[in-house]
């Protein structure tokens, strides 16, 4: 695992996973006085070098899911036996994660350990952190990213695959509405983050034109 300093509160995990092809999973720490924020925690066999790189710089607070696909959920499981911190995640995403019914484009019921144990997420639960979340559906009916206000670092989770200068749609398959998530990615234009952090894909620095060329491409 590479960890990467994103911004002065922001740090970055960079690993990679295979599934039949290697692919590259980012997870973020954020630093706020004495507390770190877990966003997302990719699978199960990153999550010591994660908890090495998080008491490095503060004490665990709580984990924040972008959405409950396995590969942003399966660590979780293993975070809390570890620390007593609370798991948290949109509304929209918990009768999915809670195996309850499956993701509208899968035929099988989730299975991540933490069933049950994940919040719903509010405004409240971040307040006095100048971190924001919001509701970007399309890849899965709850998915959300998260702003770093003071930082201007946008964290967009599986809404982009983005490469070194150019958004990409994340993968057909693992989406339940193509179009609708290529909607969702016009926040960039409402937000006009510095940077764009992907769970999926490099760095990127936000521009007006990079929006309007995505969706060109890509919308139906």
């Amino acid at each position: 695992m590479n960890i990467v300093q994103l911004s002065e509160h922001i740090f970055k995990c960079e690993s990679e996973i295979n599934i039949s092809i290697t692919i590259p999973v980012n997870t973020w720490l954020i630093k706020h006085n004495d507390d770190v924020y877990i966003i997302d925690t990719g699978v199960e066999q990153l999550v010591d070098e994660q908890i090495k790189a998080a008491t490095s710089i503060g004490n665990p607070k709580a984990i924040l899911l972008t959405h409950g696909h396995s590969d942003h959920i399966q660590g979780a499981a293993k975070w809390i036996q570890h620390f007593d911190i609370p798991i948290y995640a949109h509304e929209k995403e918990l009768t999915y994660i809670n195996g309850e019914v499956p993701y509208p484009n899968k035929n099988v019921l989730e299975q991540n350990g933490v069933k049950h144990k994940v919040q719903p997420l509010t405004e409240e639960i971040l307040s006095g952190v100048p971190l924001h979340y919001h509701l970007t559906p399309g890849h899965c009916p709850g998915h959300v990213v998260y702003h770093h206000t003071e930082d201007n670092v946008l964290l967009t989770g599986d809404l982009f695959i983005t490469g070194s200068s150019d958004l990409h749609p994340p993968i057909r398959k693992f989406s339940v509405d193509m179009n609708t998530n290529i909607d969702s990615g016009r926040i960039i234009d409402e937000i006009k983050p510095h940077l764009i952090s992907s769970s999926h894909g490099q760095d990127l620095f936000y521009h007006r034109d990079l929006y309007k060329r995505y969706a060109f491409i890509y919308r139906d």
